[in-house]
């Protein structure tokens, strides 16, 4: 009775996979009595199955729709829209409760007589709310298929296809060993023996491959629904159902392209209203056409709508800062189509059940490639887009490249690969910047990973020329990767990997080659989003661009100051913001709740990089001047003042750098200015102030030139002469060369540290320091201090 069961489950749910397309065709044309007799021959035959098996729901829902194709059979009723959705509505329910006799999960508890009822109910007047055009699915009336058909279980299947690869495997081991000698009549019964292993091969495979028709299955209920949820008029074309790929293949690319078939109805073909008044017919046309063109199908989907708006795209970029509008102006209509695959763009006005947030086609670019797979866009705006999408015929037997790193082999689809050269190469420069590796490829600028860090792998110790790949991102932005070689290229025989390797998201499944070792197959798409690549929009179009300018000396530069960092990089920052470039004594800087700040000409004023502890005892500073904000810049070096790029070669967005140009070959990080002043304290800085050492005899050019700047080496702030009236801070000190007498303006109480010319002790009465007796100096001054706070 099991076997029974679940034969009769596999045999409604495969004929439902076919007749929902056979339910929308027959609703444009219900004198199609041959489509008629084949959707009423299904629900009879479930309604007889089900008594035997003993499943009421079942028998009770096809049993229902049986009457009434069975009344419009003999002319008591016609096939109208409100009946045909009532139809749809039970093969649903009838699919529904197969999904759940088949997982062993608890049938669906719905009302099954609400369906029934919608069945029986007479449409109204208005019952047609958005008729769907005509469908052409490449079928001739009353088509026939002759073929016998026997159900085998898929495991079956793939274990004979296990087998088939083994023996292509043994059979080229045993090709190098027969290369190894000459023996005419072995060659020749080898050669028999490797056409028959390839015919076996191409039979074994075909049981896996299957109709593109039903990839197609879905799509005629699926624009029925949506064009009538949506009031459109669609006119859908299928082309191509006879073509054949892999069964595996076609599960992978279902979510593709149901995903563009639903943005095409959305966001391309217009209301009819809209049609009407942009010259077009009021029904929309959706073609979907499947090819075989040598070891890849192709699929098209092409509509006639109003195409992508590119402008908006581009508008959206700029909003969530994924664009500059500098780049922006730089970009090939064909790179602003492009932008339709960053993740998070979309050019829906509004969330809808539909689409519209904005998670859908970087998913779909993703999926596709991971399977090997190339996605291109054609735009015709207001006329139309046309989607292509490249797939191999079978994930089985792919193309690939063997490549060597930290001692081990992997492979790689060569689909995913688009360009391979060494590093001792000319028109190959490797650079670190911004905490990246870059590599520049005849001016083109990649993000670059080792595989090895990737991987956690030991680089090898030889100082060896290695192997830099240029490799496809599910991203859009292609990225090099440096490997110890490439070792081969050869047809690859794939299998999947174990689940643990494969939640690593770095492989895409294992691979056995002609040596029969087994290795892993790399996923370019995860190797990038393991090394974590900066979202770096530098593209080609905009590269060649600014290459073609810069030819004709029109491109635009700024002055820039190029220095290196207080930490060692070597940077940029516009000459505009640089007020002047000074020395300043290290003890001048300090740090107050947490930020750094310098003393200058009596004021505090803001550390824009953080750093106020230096070794050595002058430290190179800039002072920026924004209009109204200032701030010092420590550095280490300043180099030179240089041309460079008004908006950086290569864009970032991390931390103070805004970007990388490059100034005679070299990659430097530009300051981000904007980053950079926005980070001061909003407030004036507040120093817990230690007192103020007032030289009392301002005009004596002793106090000025030496005295003065001993005291700031030593960390304090020196203020020429005594304020006017006399005001002062408690803690201040007073330094004079004066008699007592002559110091009437300190206010009573105020520390006094008197200095003397004289070399030697002084009397006991003489409570002066001599003024060359630099400890003797510093300790009165702290003792004053401690006095006063005592």
């Amino acid at each position: 009775m099991d076997d029974l069961l679940q034969e009769f489950i596999s045999e409604t749910q495969e004929t439902l996979e076919a007749l929902a397309a056979e339910v929308v065709a027959w609703e444009t044309d219900p004198t199609d009595r041959d489509r008629l007799d084949a959707i009423f021959r299904f629900f009879h035959t479930v309604k007889g199955s089900c008594g035997f098996l003993n499943l009421p729901r079942f028998e009770k829902l096809s049993h229902a729709a049986e009457d009434v194709l069975s009344d419009i059979r003999e002319g008591k009723r016609v096939a109208d829209p409100a009946t045909v959705s009532a139809v749809l509505a039970v093969m649903d329910r009838i699919g529904e409760l197969a999904e759940a006799v088949a997982s062993g999960a608890a049938l669906p508890n719905e009302n099954d007589d609400f369906l029934i009822q919608s069945l029986h109910q007479a449409a109204g007047p208005d019952g047609a709310e958005a008729p769907a055009a005509p469908v052409n699915n490449g079928r001739r009336e009353g088509q026939q298929s002759p073929l016998r058909t026997i159900r085998l279980p898929l495991t079956l299947i793939d274990q004979l296809m296990n087998g088939v690869s083994d023996m292509v495997l043994a059979r080229n081991e045993l090709s190098r060993k027969l290369r190894e000698r000459s023996d005419p009549d072995l060659d020749s019964a080898f050669e028999r023996l490797s056409t028959c292993v390839a015919d076996m091969r191409d039979a074994i495979s075909k049981t896996r491959m299957q109709r593109v028709d039903r990839l197609f299955a879905a799509i005629p209920r699926m624009v029925r629904d949506l064009g009538r949820d949506l009031g459109k008029v669609i006119d859908l074309e299928l082309e191509g159902g006879d073509v054949e790929m892999d069964r595996e293949m076609v599960e992978m690319v279902v979510d593709p392209l149901t995903h563009i078939v639903r943005n095409s109805i959305d966001h391309g073909i217009e209301l009819p209203a809209q049609r009407r008044a942009a010259g077009k017919p009021e029904a929309g046309h959706l073609r979907v056409a499947a090819r075989q063109s040598g070891n890849q199908i192709v699929i098209e989907i092409s509509d006639d709508g109003k195409g992508i708006d590119t402008s908006r795209l581009v508008a959206k970029a700029i909003g969530d800062g994924t664009l500059t509008s500098e780049s922006a102006a730089r970009l090939s209509e064909q790179d602003k189509v492009d932008l339709i695959f960053r993740a998070g763009l979309s050019t829906a006005e509004q969330v809808t059940a539909i689409s519209g947030r904005g998670v859908g086609m970087d998913v779909v670019r993703a999926n596709v490639e991971r399977i090997g797979g190339v996605i291109t866009l054609d735009n015709m705006p207001g006329q139309g887009l046309s989607i292509t999408l490249r797939v191999p015929l079978t994930l089985t037997i792919i193309p690939g490249l063997i490549i060597r790193a930290g001692g081990q082999h992997f492979a790689i689809p060569r689909a995913a690969i688009v360009e391979i050269l060494h590093d001792s190469n000319d028109t190959l420069s490797l650079s670190s910047v911004g905490g990246a590796s870059i590599a520049s490829i005849r001016g083109v600028r990649h993000s670059m990973i080792d595989l090895e860090d990737v991987l956690g792998l030991q680089k090898p110790d030889h100082a060896g020329p290695r192997t830099i790949m240029v490799v496809r991102s599910s991203s859009g932005i292609p990225f090099a990767m440096g490997v110890t070689a490439v070792e081969n290229h050869e047809e690859l025989v794939i299998r999947p990997a174990s689940p643990p390797i494969m939640a690593a998201g770095v492989y895409a499944g294992m691979t056995l080659p002609d040596n029969g070792q087994p290795m892993l197959l790399l996923d370019a798409g995860g190797l990038s989003n393991a090394a974590r690549l900066p979202n770096v929009i530098d593209d080609s179009a905009a590269r060649e661009a600014d290459e073609a300018v810069a030819a004709e000396a029109e491109i635009q530069t700024v002055g820039a100051l190029r220095f290196i960092e207080i930490t060692g990089e070597e940077r940029l920052l516009k000459l505009s913001l640089i007020e002047r470039v000074e020395d300043i004594d290290a003890a001048q800087f300090g740090a107050s709740g947490g930020r750094g700040f310098v003393r200058v000409e009596g004021r505090l004023l803001p550390v824009a990089n953080a750093h106020h502890r230096f070794e050595g005892e002058m430290v190179t500073s800039l002072r920026l001047r924004d209009g109204e904000n200032e701030a010092y810049y420590p550095v280490a070096r300043v180099i030179d003042i240089v041309q460079m790029p008004s908006v950086p070669d290569m864009l970032l967005s991390r931390g103070p750098v805004c970007g990388i140009a490059v100034v005679d070959g070299t990659h430097l990080e530009v300051v981000d200015a904007f980053a950079l002043f926005a980070s001061l304290p909003a407030e004036a800085i507040e120093e817990k102030s230690a007192g103020r050492c007032i030289l009392a005899d301002a005009d004596d050019i002793w106090a000025q030139e030496i005295l003065a700047p001993l005291l700031r080496h030593a960390g304090h702030d020196v203020v020429f002469g005594i304020p006017a009236g006399g005001a002062m801070h408690p803690d201040d000190i007073v330094l004079t060369t004066r008699a007592d007498s002559d110091v009437e303006t300190v206010p009573k109480g105020q520390p006094v540290v008197r200095l003397r010319s004289a070399r030697g002790p002084g009397s006991k009465k003489d409570k002066s320091i001599y003024r060359y007796d630099r400890d003797a100096l510093m300790a009165a001054i702290e003792a004053a201090r401690q006095g006063r706070a005592a």
